[in-house]
């Protein structure tokens, strides 16, 4: 509202002319008298300015009206009188303002009225008393009492022909920028408005006070008239803008598949968006909306953004309201529906010497097409007397693949788009067997080792960097113990275990004998492939 918006160039302006005419009644003389020349200079610019802007409203109004009248006819009229006021009032300042100087001057009829900076009796206290408060010791009657109820009947004016909402706010806002009530506490004699504001002021004082008068009309006229244009239709949804829109309707397209997308112009509302409320349901029979209660999505631009975070995968379907308000208050619904495929972020790297399956373990494999749902994607596993079921724990197009001999398998993938099946490629697996374990005592493969441990220890066979969890159990080995000078003794058992001769045997050597575990056969724990595996022998030195 007006006081409420000056510009902070404006509010140091009115600092600096109350901080002057402080100094003024200090008797401080030729440097104030400057001051206000440069105040007034300053006045006079913002009042220039302020009017621009007006004469670009009352433009707009012009243009408004020749497009549809009877849409802007009461806020139109509303303006011009708040035009015609602004300008009587400024016209009547401007007139006491050249009054005041031609007389302080002397001048006469035929001698041109000079501008402020260039009076010779800038400090005439004497003329601007005479004009603006007379010989009534209280002021009354004279230009300044004239001033008063001229700018009383201004504020009556801007608040009658203001929109009724604001009314109660430019009269509070008024009535503090542009206040003509009596001073309160009596100070040096001066009991009135007129007598605190204009009595024995030199006459550069008066002026800028007259400008700075001129300048708070102007803005209340500025305010006012903006607010009258923007208060037709301010709830009406008009589309101000053209964008350019493409829906597709996939991102993704195969060999095979045609693109196809809708292509068109989207108007919007720079200025004011529908309110848009995800989840709700609208009753065309009864009209009512359930859930537009609460919070519409945030909007900008002339759009609102939905973000919902993505969880799991497969298709997701929302939906919800458009709440569009229309000039007359009534509100318009539209329904809306939509969905989208959530999937795991993914990409392809294929390491080609790599694709390896397993024969004997649940080789774990996740087959995905991206932008397709999983439960759109068909799998088809060939070769090698592979199969492939469903890995239920690790979620939707996860799957275990078992195969039962050494070779190539070949799992082909296609996806249903909009009902059509379409291929997707195929990918060659090469398929082998599990590498043969390593057999260890105590963790040790070989090297010094004291017998006890070795007495005490039991054949485990490791699977060294092999990423499955699997496991070999030992079915049978040969022990042999060279001693120095004398014969090896061998001793074969089964399991893995040694027997109690073996642990005798160890338990008899000194250091520096030799044991000696060979022929270490094993088989898979569990698993299709039972078939027997020699493990590399393992020597120990004792210790």
């Amino acid at each position: 509202m007006a006081g409420g918006k000056l510009s902070p160039r404006q509010k140091m302006i009115n600092m600096m002319y109350l901080v002057l005419t402080a100094l003024l009644a200090l008797n401080v003389t030729k440097e104030v008298i400057n001051a206000f020349v440069t105040i007034n200079q300053s006045v006079v610019l913002s009042n220039e300015n302020i009017d621009k802007k007006n004469q670009k409203t009352y433009a707009a109004f012009a243009q408004a009206m020749s497009v549809d009248a009877a849409k802007y006819a009461d806020v139109n009229k509303r303006a011009e009188n708040v035009r015609k006021g602004s300008s009587e009032l400024n016209k009547f300042i401007d007139e006491t303002k050249i009054k005041l100087i031609r007389e302080s001057e002397r001048l006469g009829d035929k001698d041109s009225t000079p501008a402020l900076p260039e009076m010779d009796n800038k400090e005439d206290y004497d003329t601007p008393t005479r004009i603006m408060i007379g010989k009534d010791e209280s002021g009354k009657g004279a230009v300044a009492s004239d001033l008063k109820k001229r700018l009383d009947d201004y504020k009556k004016l801007i608040i009658s022909n203001a929109p009724e909402a604001s009314r109660s706010e430019y009269e509070k806002r008024l009535n503090t920028l542009l206040n003509t009530t009596d001073p309160a506490k009596v100070e040096d004699g001066k009991r009135t408005w007129e007598m605190m504001s204009f009595y024995h002021n030199p006459v550069v004082a008066t002026v800028a006070l007259l400008s700075k008068f001129q300048t708070d009309v102007r803005n209340a006229e500025s305010q006012v008239t903006e607010e009258l244009f923007n208060s037709v239709g301010k709830f009406d949804f008009r589309p101000d803008r053209l964008t350019p829109k493409v829906i597709p309707n996939t991102t993704v397209v195969t060999n095979g598949s045609n693109y196809e997308a809708d292509v068109f112009l989207a108007a919007t509302s720079s200025t004011l968006a529908p309110d848009v409320f995800v989840g709700a349901t609208y009753d065309s029979t009864s009209g009512t909306c359930k859930g537009c209660e609460g919070q519409p999505l945030p909007a900008l631009g002339g759009y609102s953004k939905f973000t919902q975070a993505s969880t799991g995968e497969g298709e997701r379907k929302w939906g919800g309201v458009i709440r569009v308000t229309k000039g007359n208050g009534q509100m318009d619904y539209y329904p809306f529906s939509a969905a989208y495929v959530a999937q795991k972020p993914n990409s392809v790297v294929s390491a080609e010497k790599m694709n390896v399956l397993y024969i004997g373990v649940d080789n774990p494999m996740a087959i995905s097409v991206p932008g397709v749902s999983s439960d759109k994607v068909k799998v088809n596993p060939s070769g090698s007397g592979i199969s492939l079921r469903p890995n239920p724990t690790a979620g939707a197009g996860h799957y275990m693949a078992t195969v039962t001999t050494v070779g190539k398998s070949t799992i082909s993938v296609a996806a249903d788009i909009l009902g059509k099946v379409i291929p997707m490629g195929s990918f060659e697996y090469r398929v082998k067997k599990v590498p043969d374990p390593v057999a260890t005592i105590a963790s040790s493969k070989g090297g010094p080792i004291n017998k006890n441990i070795v007495a005490a220890g039991t054949l485990i066979p490791l699977l060294e960097n092999f990423d499955f969890e699997l496991f070999f159990r030992i079915t049978g080995f040969k022990m042999t113990i060279v001693r120095k000078g004398k014969d090896p003794y061998e001793k074969e058992t089964t399991g893995n275990q040694l027997t109690q001769e073996m642990r005798d045997l160890v338990a008899s050597t000194h250091p520096g004998d030799k044991i000696f575990f060979e022929y270490i056969k094993a088989k898979m724990a569990t698993g299709a492939d039972q078939s027997t595996r020699t493990l590399s022998p393992m020597a120990f030195t004792v210790q």
